[in-house]
């Protein structure tokens, strides 16, 4: 089980948080949380590709993934999540949160 959630929030042009995720938490022990226009980060192909080496893994809000006019099926990596899942993986699965 990852016992450190990331939660991301910036585009792949913005910030590319996989550096800061491997300086605090190994990958098996990690999770990333995709919010606001960090959605991107698992739509496009090299930034999703980093963030799956960087998080066991990765969940991404499905009304910030529609407020951009994206899907689930659109995702190169993770899986749409509902604000229910994302807050229970932040207080109940991983024991901390980092925002990057």
């Amino acid at each position: 089980m990852p016992r450190t959630a990331f939660v991301i929030l910036k585009s792949p042009q913005e910030q590319d948080p996989t550096h800061s995720m491997r300086r605090v938490a190994e990958p098996a022990e990690s999770s990333a949380i995709l919010l606001e226009d960090g959605v991107y980060q698992a739509l496009l192909a090299g930034a999703a590709e980093k963030l799956g080496k960087a998080a066991a893994d990765v969940l991404v809000s499905r009304d910030d993934l529609e407020a951009r006019g994206f899907g689930p099926a659109d995702l190169r990596i993770g899986r749409a999540a509902e604000y229910g899942d994302i807050v229970d993986c932040i207080m109940e699965r991983t024991e901390r949160s980092v925002t990057v």
